[in-house]
C-alpha cells in the first residue's frame, strides 16, 4: 500500500477531489444557467469524493466496470460502462484504474472550459479564484501522466500483462487449477473459471459470409465453422507468450544480469550506483557517478542509436553546449578510441552514435536493488 505507484494513485485520487472543490468555488461567477443538473450533480459528487477507491482488486479476472461508489448512481455507472468496454484478458486492474480516472477526468475537464468561457464577473476575488482554478488543473494532468509512466509505460506493464492473461487461460483451462496464490476460498475458483470462459469462448455454431445483392436482398455465399475462442484473445495469448520468454532470457540477480547483457551486446551502459560502461565485455573506467552531464551525453546517444543527438534531447540543455560535452566526454574514453571513434558529428544537428540497437544493452535501477532493461528506440531508414 505505501509503493511510489499508490502513492501516485493516492495524489491524483485527491487532485480530482481538489479541483471539483475549486470548480464548486468558481460557479458563483458563471453566467446562469450555464451547467446542467447532471453537470451540477457530478461536481457535487467528485468533490464529496463518492468512492471507496480508484483500484479495485477484483477486476483481475474480469473488469467489474463500475466506479466503486459509495452509493449507487445509475446515471453515472451507465455511462461509465458505456464507455469502458474491455473484453480481452490483460491486466484489467490497472486499466480499470485508469478507465474510472479518465471518467471522471472527462467531466471536470468539460465543466473547466465551460467555467472559463461563462465567468462573468472580473474583480480580484473572481480573479483570485479562476486562478486557483487553472493551478488546479495544472496539477491534475501532469499527475496523471506521472501515473501512467509508472504503471503503464514500463517493462514491468509488458510483464504483468502477459502473466495475468496467461494466469487467467490457466485459471480457465487447467483440469484443477491451483488458487491458493490468488483466492482464499478454492470454493470461488469454479465461479471465476466460468466468468473467464464466458468472456472468451463462443458457442459453438457456424459464420456466415453474405452479399448484399442490388434489389438489398443478401445471399449466404460462403459458410464455415465458428472458432471456439475469439480471435482477440488468441493474439492476445501469443503476443503474452513472446512477452514472458524476455524472463527467461535474462537472469534476475544484478551481476548475472550484467554479465549476460556484456555477452550479448558490443556497449553496455547500466545506471545504477556506481554507474558503470562495458565495451565488447570490458569495463571502462571512469568516475561516470560524478560525471552526470557527460554520463547523460553517452546514455541519450545509446538510447538513440543511428539517430542525430541534439542539445534539446539532453538533461539540463541550459547548462553545458554540446559540443563541450562531446570534448569532455571523449576524454573519459579516451581509453577506449573504437567506442569514441564511433560517436560522430553531425553538422548543425549535434551528434550520433553509429551503432546498430541490437548491438547495446542500457540497464537501469528498479529502484529495489535490482536492475531493468530499457528500451532503445531502433533508427528510421531516412535518419540524419
Amino acid at each position: 500500500m505505501g509503493t511510489a505507484e499508490r502513492q501516485l494513485v493516492e495524489r491524483v485520487d485527491n487532485l480530482l477531489v481538489k479541483l471539483a472543490e475549486q470548480i464548486k468555488t468558481c460557479l458563483p461567477y458563471l453566467d446562469q444557467p450555464t451547467l446542467t443538473e447532471f453537470q451540477l450533480e457530478s461536481i457535487e459528487l467528485i468533490a464529496e469524493k463518492n468512492w471507496f477507491d480508484l483500484v479495485n482488486p477484483d477486476d483481475f479476472v474480469l473488469p467489474t466496470q463500475h466506479l466503486m461508489l459509495d452509493r449507487s448512481d445509475e446515471q453515472h455507472t451507465f455511462h461509465f460502462r458505456k464507455a469502458s468496454q474491455i473484453k480481452i484478458p490483460g491486466d484489467h486492474v490497472c486499466d480499470s484504474m485508469f478507465a474510472r480516472i479518465e471518467y471522471w477526468k472527462k467531466i471536470l475537464d468539460q465543466v473547466c472550459r465551460i467555467c472559463f468561457c461563462a465567468k462573468r464577473t472580473e474583480d480580484e476575488q473572481s480573479n483570485r479564484e479562476f486562478s486557483s482554478l487553472m493551478y488546479c488543473v495544472g496539477q491534475l494532468d501532469p499527475s496523471i501522466e506521472d501515473l501512467k509512466k509508472a504503471c503503464l509505460k514500463t517493462k514491468q506493464k509488458i510483464l504483468r500483462d502477459a502473466c495475468v492473461t496467461l494466469s487467467l487461460v490457466y485459471l480457465a483451462y487447467a483440469d484443477h487449477p491451483e488458487v491458493n496464490w490468488l483466492i482464499r476460498d478454492s470454493r470461488q475458483a469454479k465461479v471465476i473459471t466460468q466468468s473467464f470462459r464466458r468472456s472468451v469462448v463462443r458457442p459453438p455454431g457456424e459464420l456466415q459470409h453474405v452479399e448484399k445483392q442490388p434489389n438489398g436482398s443478401f445471399i449466404v455465399i460462403k459458410k464455415e465453422r465458428a472458432l471456439l475462442c475469439v480471435p482477440s484473445v488468441i493474439r492476445k495469448i501469443a503476443k503474452a507468450l513472446a512477452d514472458v520468454k524476455t524472463i527467461y532470457d535474462s537472469p534476475d540477480d544484478p551481476d548475472d544480469l550484467i554479465d549476460w547483457a556484456c555477452s550479448h551486446a558490443r556497449l553496455v551502459l547500466v545506471d545504477h550506483f556506481p554507474r558503470q560502461v562495458f565495451w565488447e565485455g570490458k569495463s571502462i573506467d571512469a568516475k561516470w557517478d560524478t560525471e552526470e552531464i557527460q554520463w547523460n551525453l553517452l546514455w541519450t546517444l545509446a538510447k538513440n542509436p543511428e539517430k542525430a543527438v541534439d542539445r534539446e534531447m539532453l538533461y539540463q540543455p541550459q547548462g553545458q553546449k554540446i559540443n563541450s560535452r562531446r570534448h569532455r566526454l571523449k576524454k573519459l574514453l579516451v581509453d577506449c578510441s573504437e567506442l569514441n571513434e564511433l560517436i560522430t558529428t553531425v553538422p548543425t544537428h549535434g551528434y550520433r552514435l553509429e551503432l546498430n540497437s541490437e548491438g547495446i544493452i542500457l540497464l537501469e535501477s528498479d529502484g529495489l536493488g535490482g536492475l531493468n532493461r530499457v528500451p532503445i528506440r531502433k533508427a528510421s531508414s531516412n535518419f540524419l
